[in-house]
């Protein structure tokens, strides 16, 4: 039987069935829960999975305010359960801001960087490295092999400051890619720089910030790194090596007079004694945290009972929403997607068996009027998909466009159109895969109909 001649019988059949437009209804609602929760429940889980590897969501500050912080204390806490390093964090560790003087290249003396910076306020962090801590490069050399006064900047790079747009929003960031090769010039924020340090009189313990007269730093910009709402620094964190950190700080410590070699100087006596440093204590895994902290904090030294880099709870909040809530509707839609199409094709059997009868008496086989009810509801669950398909495609595209020209932390939320493209796929599959599902549950029906029925 030729293409026409199905399509045409089909489609008298959608006409008579009184539960078409609730499948296409069905099938849209359906189409909607595969590509758009499955797309947001992927990015929110694989946002708070990589921030539970982060280096620094698995690391608790150790401070000698308690007890001081001996070897022999060190040697105890690395050896407990589920620590796997400790780290010394003396340096800027991001609490110091810096004025932006230029970016420059040795090629040319000035561009349009640097033509913005001496027109905007601008500033950056500057973090270290600690411990084992490693960053992955997107672009240009790691900072591992790099020499002294290299630093990699954030893929989204925007430095400026601007009164009316405090929450940066629409913001035209700079690709940080094209600043390899360049010299970043930095003085500390109003020309001070800020350092935290620790102090102990024997009576008396805690930690201060002292502000000092800052030196001009001049860094290479060697790499970019990925920069990510949840992990991976921010817009304004630039990341040197740990040794780059240590001579940044000693020469702000020098600039300002003070004599390293004194023990009347509390900001000489810090840098000179490791068991007045702070530590960071790196667990080998995120979950296992509170044991850390809770058998540090039983031995006595003071502890942060949370993570150095903390993530949103709106980010967590939407990843258990969409994963529990948003699967569960998921398996429920498809569930009722199966029963209503399999409700619907009982329905349509037994109010037809006339019909099929005078079909099968006028020489139509079994295998034909499978075909045509296959086609049938083909064409509903099809037509539900493209309706689906298209409002899908159409809220992920603006919801794109608002967190593109939002806030820097909806960034985190922007649907990779690949990854909608493959939900998109699977959507398709299942709306292919059902009806065949259930008119397969209807063979047997189908062929117990005889053409004597066609006298019902």
């Amino acid at each position: 039987m030729k293409y026409s001649y199905y399509r045409f019988l089909s489609k008298a059949n959608i006409k008579g069935n009184k539960k078409s437009h609730a499948v296409i209804a069905l099938m849209c609602v359906l189409v909607i829960a595969c590509t758009v929760i499955s797309c947001f429940t992927l990015v929110t889980q694989n946002a708070v999975n990589k921030y539970k590897d982060d280096y620094r969501a698995r690391s608790l500050e150790l401070d000698p305010w308690l007890l001081p912080i001996t070897d022999a204390a060190l040697e105890a806490i690395s050896n407990i359960e589920h620590v796997e390093s400790v780290a010394d964090t003396t340096g800027f560790r991001s609490i110091c801001m810096f004025d932006i003087i230029d970016i420059n290249s040795e090629k040319e003396s000035s561009n349009k960087v640097d033509e913005e910076i001496k027109s905007k306020e601008a500033l950056v962090y500057v973090c270290g490295l600690i411990g084992d801590e490693e960053k992955t490069v997107i672009a240009g050399d790691s900072l591992e092999n790099s020499p002294e006064f290299s630093c990699i900047v954030p893929s989204l790079f925007y430095p400026f400051q601007d009164e009316n747009n405090l929450n940066y929003e629409n913001i035209d960031y700079i690709d940080g890619t094209s600043l390899i090769g360049k010299t970043i010039s930095l003085k500390g924020y109003n020309g001070d720089v800020c350092i935290r340090y620790n102090y102990s009189d024997g009576v008396v313990s805690g930690n201060d910030d002292a502000l000092l007269p800052s030196p001009e730093y001049k860094l290479k910009i060697v790499g970019t790194y990925y920069c990510s709402p949840t992990t991976s620094g921010s817009f304004q964190d630039i990341y040197v090596s740990r040794e780059t950190d240590l001579k940044m700080t000693e020469m702000a410590l020098k600039s300002s007079g003070i004599d390293l070699s004194s023990d009347e100087s509390k900001l000489a006596k810090w840098w000179n004694e490791s068991s007045l440093h702070s530590y960071f204590v790196v667990a080998d895994d995120y979950n296992n945290l509170s044991y850390v902290y809770n058998t540090i904090s039983e031995m006595g030294y003071e502890i942060a009972n949370s993570p150095e880099q903390l993530i949103k709870d709106s980010t967590v909040l939407m990843a258990n929403l969409f994963g529990t809530v948003g699967l569960f509707l998921i398996f429920a839609l498809f569930i009722l997607a199966v029963i209503t199409l399999v409700q619907s094709s009982i329905s349509s059997v037994n109010e037809r068996k006339s019909y099929i009868g005078l079909l099968k008496a006028i020489g139509y086989k079994n295998r034909q009027i499978f075909v045509c009810m296959c086609y049938e509801q083909l064409s509903l669950t099809l037509k539900g998909f493209l309706v689906g398909g298209f409002l899908s495609t159409a809220f992920i595209a603006f919801t794109n466009f608002v967190f593109r020209h939002g806030a820097y932390q909806g960034l985190l939320y922007i649907i990779d159109w690949r990854l909608f493209l493959f939900f998109i796929c699977i959507s398709l599959a299942i709306s292919i895969i059902i009806p065949l599902i259930c008119q397969v549950i209807l063979i047997k029906k189908l062929t117990d109909i005889q053409p004597i029925n066609a006298m019902s």
